[in-house]
């Protein structure tokens, strides 16, 4: 490649809006958008681009250690790059530009020095359509401290060697000021001013008047010729696939570690599903595939690094660590609908979602994938395949059912939108509903409208059309969960208020059903859509996640003949004091609990039902906006105290009943467990119970969310029923209950 021109004293107004992450490791939004140099200029120009989008975004700690130093054909490169910059005014920032194969991806570097601390951000993107490495969960480009990062070429640059891709990177200091302002700003600096600053730095003169204040800024422009880079080896790289119904889906190919150094021809291949309004990860180097930690609106989905080689090693000393001793090609992909994808987006509809899936399949082996030749294949010619993927990317798993898909690991997954969003047919879930709606309307995904109607409905009037509901019912796993053949190894967020634990039940339930005898796990952790508050939170679950995620697909995907999936018990799950649980019985399994459950009656009291007054959550505070939907303990709300013996292990369900009489329009109150200990809900989740206030007598009895609760002495529970939630809240409910007779039943678990 030819490393070429940069600007001096552009003016370093972005870094403290956080274009490259100036403040938080060195990341930025891509501008694909921008007008590219022209292919093959070595050139000093002025400041043209307008970067239309920019943000800032820590890199993740481990994908910063996780970045290889440049081989040896970058430094030969580097010798180059001195002349270029020679004939540019005088500037503080140096950098010595490159870009190499390094097993199986194109490393780039800046190599960039200066007085003072740099963020990075991407000007214009590759003019042919590469990518640079962004993910898992924005569009923001992953740079490392002297401006390291990943470059995808397109698939055709890769056979043709006549093709080239120019893209541009705009290296900042952070002044002082910068750093003054951004702390003015806290976690704003990022998402409100950095398009205006990255466009304050093109305007002639005021940029260079403004440096010595705010700090200089330089742009180098990249002109690759990937074909010349891989020189023939594997390589990663990107490519729009038609689907089946010609709409292009944008897959991103990465090779294994054990074929990009040759070691073997081919490998099997994992598809790593993308999150709802996510791009997809186009970074090698990141550990794991969400953003968040499991913790806090997150998964224990596997990055594309442990993927490709097959191993993980802890970032404690002496932690879990697990090597496979193979290696996957990993698939990333932008859902129907979402950034770089074209169509329209359904919600995982198993007639359009579920088909992009096997297209991508079909393409893997066809003569359209450049790398087709790396690809395991069984005698008949069929892909080896197996998926992850958290949230959205672990519903289209439990929507494909293509039976060429050997395994799959469904995080934080859902069985049915009804069950979750809409789940007694009385009240929708306005929470986490909106933060949907907002997350696809910040990301420009192209939705049917169908979809934002719906949630439009719920959120005003908390109910749902009778085609409404349909719509829902229709989509994800529901429709053809009947007839999956993949093993399957679940995860579900104990904290999750948007798809509770209950949605992995039916799942299992579903594909236990099935005459074709997938073997089934399951594991609850702390975590999923919510926050994971205990004062204890488990140290090593990611790490024992991930590795489970590798054992799972040794077995099922690559057929390691020594099964290690079989030291993954059956289901696993964490108490509120983040110890580890494990049985041989799943939780709805005969003799998982004990035949009788704890039972506890008391009184009751009168409700007055009201929006917002006294009701549950959003809780804690402290974590705003995560736990914006997340239940908390209640002012107005009936109470009774609930003490099961010490020792007990309440896993599962348990049963509310109680009668009621009353007047008034609302159509739910709302039951929760709030552990007195703590102060927390358990699971963050409460339980929309339908009622229907006419002044006669009525009586209900019905399961909430599943818990995980273990009894030491001096802990207790009390059961609530309060008269509003913020995951439900509903602005027109107003009534007056009389409840009696209320009781709850706890399920014991067995002890075997």
């Amino acid at each position: 490649m030819r490393a070429a021109g940069y600007i001096g004293r552009v003016g370093g107004l972005a870094v403290f809006l956080g274009v490259g992450a100036a403040l938080g490791g060195g990341t930025a939004w891509a501008d694909t958008a921008a007008e590219p140099a022209p292919a093959h200029a070595v050139a000093v120009h002025p400041a043209r681009h307008a970067a239309t989008s920019a943000a800032a975004h820590r890199r993740p700690s481990a994908a910063a250690a996780g970045r290889r130093a440049p081989s040896s054909r970058t430094a030969a490169k580097q010798a180059s790059a001195p002349a270029a910059r020679a004939s540019v005014a005088a500037s503080p920032i140096a950098v010595n530009p490159s870009v190499a194969w390094n097993e199986g991806v194109l490393s780039g570097t800046l190599d960039a020095t200066s007085d003072l601390p740099l963020s990075y951000g991407v000007v214009s993107g590759p003019s042919l359509g590469g990518k640079l490495g962004e993910g898992p969960l924005l569009p923001v480009v992953n740079f490392g401290p002297k401006g390291e990062f990943t470059y995808v070429p397109y698939a055709s640059t890769l056979t043709d060697p006549a093709k080239t891709e120019t893209f541009e990177i705009m290296v900042l200091q952070t002044s002082q000021f910068d750093q003054f302002v951004s702390n003015l700003l806290g976690p704003l600096d990022g998402l409100l001013v950095p398009q205006a600053l990255m466009a304050l730095h093109r305007i002639p003169v005021l940029g260079d008047l403004l440096s010595p204040i705010i700090g200089y800024a330089d742009i180098v422009t990249f002109v690759v010729n990937p074909f010349t880079e891989a020189a023939g080896r594997p390589v990663a790289f990107t490519y729009q696939m038609p689907s089946f119904d010609g709409t292009l889906i944008s897959v991103n190919y990465f090779p294994a570690i054990n074929v990009s150094t040759g070691a073997v021809e081919s490998a099997p291949t994992v598809l790593a599903a993308s999150g709802l309004a996510s791009i997809a990860s186009t970074e090698p180097t990141n550990v794991y595939g969400q953003l968040f930690p499991s913790e806090q609106f997150g998964s224990v989905t596997p990055g594309i690094a442990p993927l490709r080689s097959d191993s993980y090693t802890s970032e404690v000393p002496g932690g879990p660590s697990y090597d496979g001793g193979g290696g996957y090609n990993v698939i990333t992909w932008d859902p129907r609908g979402e950034f770089a994808s074209g169509g329209q987006l359904q919600i995982d509809n198993p007639f359009y979602e579920g088909r992009d899936v096997s297209a991508i399949i079909n393409w893997l082996a066809g003569s359209a994938n450049p790398a087709v030749a790396q690809v395991k294949t069984d005698l008949t010619g069929v892909p080896v395949v197996g998926m992850t993927g958290g949230s959205y990317g672990g519903g289209i798993q439990l929507t494909a059912v293509d039976p060429r898909i050997l395994a799959i690991i469904p995080e934080i997954a859902w069985n049915s939108l009804l069950s979750s969003l809409y789940p007694t047919g009385g009240q929708f879930k306005t929470g986490f509903g909106t933060i949907l709606a907002a997350a696809l309307a910040f990301t420009g995904a192209r939705v049917n409208p169908r979809i934002y109607g719906g949630i439009l409905t719920g959120d005003l009037t908390g109910y749902l059309t009778e085609g409404q509901q349909a719509l829902l019912g229709s989509v994800g796993p529901m429709a053809l969960l009947n007839q999956e053949h993949a093993a399957t190894l679940l995860f579900q967020g104990e904290h999750d208020v948007l798809f509770p634990l209950s949605e992995s039940v039916r799942n299992a339930q579903t594909i236990l059903a099935n005459p074709f005898g997938a073997p089934v796990k399951m594991v609850w952790f702390c975590g999923g859509h919510g926050t994971c508050d205990i004062p204890n939170p488990p140290a090593e679950q990611d790490a024992r996640g991930l590795i489970d995620n590798l054992k799972w697909l040794d077995q099922y995907v690559a057929g390691d003949p020594d099964n290690p999936a079989e030291d993954i018990a059956n289901f696993q799950w964490y108490d509120q004091y983040g110890l580890h649980h494990v049985s041989d019985l799943l939780p709805f399994q005969a003799g998982f609990n004990e035949a009788t459950p704890y039972t506890t009656s008391g009184g009751g009291g009168v409700l007055g039902i009201v929006p917002f007054l006294g009701g549950s959550g959003p809780h804690p505070l402290k974590d705003l906006p995560f736990s914006i939907a997340n239940a908390g303990p209640a002012i107005n709300a009936v109470n009774l105290t609930v003490t099961p013996p010490a020792g007990s292990e309440i896993v599962g369900a348990p049963t509310v009943s109680f009668s009621y009489t009353g007047l008034g329009n609302s159509r739910t109150v709302y039951a929760q467990l709030v552990d007195n200990t703590t102060g927390l809900v358990l699971g963050n989740n409460v339980t929309p119970i339908p009622i229907t206030l006419d002044g006669r007598t009525h009586t209900i009895s019905m399961g909430i969310e599943d818990i995980a609760y273990t009894v030491l002495d001096g802990d207790s529970l009390t059961l609530q029923l309060t008269s509003s939630a913020a995951n439900y809240e509903n602005l027109y409910t107003l009534g007056l209950v009389n409840i009696s007779d209320l009781r709850i039943d706890l399920p014991i678990h067995a002890d075997v």
